[in-house]
């Protein structure tokens, strides 16, 4: 079974951001994923996250940083704050990084996307130098109306227009795609070559995945058997307590 990975921006909102990397470790999690905070000190983010071993599956562009990638006169600006990322991913030992999208209008949706694919070249370049794989998601339009990319046909179109597999992946976000599309079996079944970075919640709830639609077991067993290399990050909404809804992750550790 694949190691988990504990979404610090979802859980353990117990403790102060420093200290959940501890708080993941002593709960089990092999790894934590997180966005990266520019105001904290890199070597205490470092001791952090090098607690007892605990890896770091995926580091996340702040979103202010990343939508720069979509106006062609700030791409500058993204390249240097990716560039920032990238030697952040490197001090803890990181080797995915994940680019989010934004809200786009009508208006100007052509010519952000043209300027995201472009900002995304130039950035591949430099992560792929680095060994370092860019993740490409997308986030549901039923929440986050003129999110994009909003579907896995919308990230596959980046994909392939992007045309690196070394380079950039796809995050897939089992709550997202439920909630925009379903099909999640086939999904992974038929994309799992593409597919860099997991991430489970239960639906429709975004709460743990032991609740509501899915059948968490036969998607474990599904990953399990496409010998699925990566972390599965749980990005989800506590019902009470991170620690005292984690007894679902037991059975599967």
């Amino acid at each position: 079974m694949a190691a988990f990975s504990a979404d610090l921006d979802c859980l353990f909102g117990e403790h102060p951001f420093l200290e959940r990397f501890k708080a993941a470790y002593d709960a089990g999690f092999a790894a934590a994923e997180f966005t990266l905070d520019p105001k904290i000190p890199l070597g205490e983010l470092g001791d952090a996250c090098a607690y007892n071993g605990l890896k770091t599956a995926v580091l996340t562009m702040p979103a202010e940083q990343s939508e720069l990638a979509f106006n062609p006169k700030t791409k500058k600006d993204f390249l240097a704050h990716f560039d920032r990322l990238l030697d952040v991913a490197d001090f803890i030992e990181c080797k995915k990084v994940y680019v989010k999208g934004m809200v786009l209008t009508e208006e100007n949706f052509d010519a952000a996307r043209d300027a995201f694919i472009a900002a995304l070249h130039a950035a591949g370049a430099k992560a792929k130098a680095q060994k370092v794989q860019i993740l490409i998601g997308f986030e549901n339009a039923t929440e986050n109306e003129g999110f994009y990319p909003a579907s896995t046909l919308e990230v596959l179109q980046i994909l392939d227009e992007l045309d690196d597999d070394k380079a950039f992946a796809y995050l897939f976000d089992v709550y997202h795609a439920q909630t925009t599309e379903g099909g999640i079996s086939n999904t992974l079944e038929s994309l799992m070559p593409l597919i860099g970075h997991i991430r489970v919640a239960g639906a429709p709830l975004h709460d743990e995945p032991d609740n509501g639609e899915l059948n968490y077991d036969y998607l474990f067993s599904l990953i399990e058997t496409h010998a699925y290399a990566g972390k599965i990050g749980c990005s989800y909404t506590p019902r009470l307590t991170t620690e005292t809804g984690l007894k679902w992750m037991k059975k599967y550790v």
